[in-house]
């Protein structure tokens, strides 16, 4: 009568192997610092449509406001209707900071404006970018812009591409 013993000691090590290699392969897909710069790029990218809607539903001008400075921030601003004689009022309805709070492993990398000229900034520098909607969501007399977002070490990039027409999308190279 043969007795069956199950798994020999070479079969368990080819599986160990196998299992070895597949983790090794699919683990850098599951980097926190990936997941972080991908979530932190939508995120901007839905902030972009968030102030469109905003400046629709209050019948106001509205808009973000990136700031390259540090880490990097983001406002998104609806105008103060309360004080309609003064253009330069405005409700701040949220900021997000970069390399805190939410998004402690996200950095920006840089910043470009496209117009007739073309304006780069790397993101330690201090300068900022607005994007404005008028109260029918139409973006006003700006060109696009580029916003870069990495981790820390440098490794992993995310481009916030935001075109004329005030839409925005994430891609992992260079805007179209």
């Amino acid at each position: 009568m043969k007795r069956d013993r199950g798994l020999t000691l070479v079969e368990i090590i080819v599986v160990l192997a196998i299992l070895g290699i597949l983790l090794t392969i699919g683990l850098g897909y599951f980097n926190p610092d990936r997941i972080a710069v991908s979530q932190a790029s939508e995120v901007l990218s839905s902030q972009v449509t968030r102030a469109r809607l905003e400046a629709i539903r209050n019948n106001t001008s509205g808009g973000i406001i990136f700031n390259t400075e540090g880490n990097g921030s983001l406002q998104v601003w609806v105008r103060d209707r309360n004080d309609p004689n003064n253009v330069n009022s405005r409700v701040v309805l949220q900021t997000i900071t970069l390399g805190q709070g939410d998004f402690p492993r996200v950095r920006c990398q840089s910043a470009t404006e496209v117009t007739s000229s073309t304006t780069t900034t790397n993101c330690p520098n201090a300068r900022t970018y607005n994007f404005t909607f008028d109260a029918r969501g139409v973006p006003q007399d700006q060109g696009r812009l580029h916003i870069v977002l990495t981790n820390f070490a440098g490794n992993f990039q995310r481009t916030v591409c935001i075109n004329q027409q005030g839409r925005s999308q994430v891609v992992s190279g260079t805007c179209p």
